[in-house]
């Protein structure tokens, strides 16, 4: 991927979460869009829902960012958004998503973003069936739901992780993070800039210390991330219209890569390991 430049730095570790910091040389000052905005809304589909699609309207002046596996409450069922979106100012636009509350589907009003993120194993899965079957396993694991929520299997862990990683913070300038669980790469999130980076980063910690919450309490070594990344630079991506932006996407035998290009810059980028066994199992 030639839009990222991607710089590893020394990991932090708690049990067997590490966390390597990642600067990007392609970072920006000026983002050009928000992330959190009064002015979004975000619906069922009009006449006729549908579980794997919502509608995202930006009644607001700048353009808004949605992060891939940002939980959105409410509506018919809880939903995940499975890829990055940019709406454009006074726009809408059909965003593609997975359902997380398979035993509900009755609700009235919209849905809300309360700034929580999937589990990596939930944002890695590639159809809806998969989700399930990820959400079932923390019912087993966790807490079971009336209505197979994710949000309620995992209210326990993700507060217990919670407590486990609030008092890590992202560094100077730093524009993302590679995830080692159980003393492998499991993923790396990344954006063009250390403002939206710091934004996501709470969720985005809190989430991936639930993935590593029965994982045992190894370390990452760098060497094994500075070779994910090599891989991850190897890995041809295509593009398609997404909206205001275009869709990236690529994958190969040891990367899968998603992400959003505006105005010549990967506005943001995961890349998941599938062989980890978190995402292979």
């Amino acid at each position: 991927m030639k839009l990222l430049d991607l710089h590893l730095g020394r990991p932090l570790t708690r049990g067997g979460l590490t966390l390597f910091p990642v600067w990007n040389g392609a970072a920006v000052a000026s983002r050009g869009y928000d992330l959190r905005s009064e002015h979004v809304s975000i619906s069922e589909r009009a006449g006729h829902a549908v579980v794997g699609e919502l509608v995202l309207t930006n009644a607001g002046p700048r353009p808004v960012l949605v992060l891939e596996g940002e939980v959105l409450e409410g509506g018919r069922q809880h939903r995940v958004a499975a890829a990055s979106a940019l709406i454009g100012a006074g726009e809408a636009l059909v965003l593609d998503v997975r359902c997380v509350e398979e035993g509900r589907w009755q609700g009235a009003g919209g849905h809300v973003r309360g700034g929580r993120r999937a589990p990596v194993s939930v944002r890695a899965a590639q159809d809806q069936g998969r989700v399930w079957e990820q959400v079932r396993r923390y019912e087993q694991q966790y807490d079971a739901s009336d209505t197979h929520s994710l949000l309620e299997a995992t209210r326990q862990v993700e507060g217990r992780a919670a407590v486990a990683v609030h008092d890590l913070r992202p560094l100077p300038f730093q524009a993302g993070v590679l995830v080692g669980v159980g003393g492998y790469p499991l993923m790396v999130e990344t954006y063009d800039s250390p403002r939206t980076f710091a934004h996501a980063w709470d969720a985005l910690v809190c989430s991936v210390a639930v993935d590593s919450a029965t994982a045992p309490p190894v370390a990452t070594p760098g060497r094994r991330a500075r070779r994910f990344l090599e891989r991850l630079a190897a890995v041809h991506v295509e593009s398609s219209p997404a909206g205001l932006a275009t869709a990236i996407r690529g994958h190969s035998g040891h990367a899968r890569v998603d992400g959003l290009v505006w105005r010549d810059r990967a506005v943001s980028a995961v890349a998941i390991n599938p062989c980890h066994e978190l995402i292979a199992a």
